[in-house]
């Protein structure tokens, strides 16, 4: 790689406050949902694998 890969990138660019406001609450809403998803879906989906190795291992001891 050389170093005009990126010719106008500037070293010292810097973001306007309120686009890093934007997105740190951009951040901070991704956060939220991920954490009710997986209050939601993280232990019913642990407990449906586990319901569901439960009925395959009793459909092999029937058989």
């Amino acid at each position: 790689m050389t170093d005009d890969t990126l010719p106008d990138f500037d070293d010292e660019a810097q973001a306007p406050a309120h686009l890093k406001g934007m997105i740190t609450a951009e951040i901070d809403v991704i956060r939220d949902i991920m954490q009710v998803v997986q209050m939601f879906l993280g232990e019913t989906m642990v407990t449906g694998v586990i319901l569901l190795q439960e009925l395959e291992n009793k459909e092999k001891e029937e058989k």
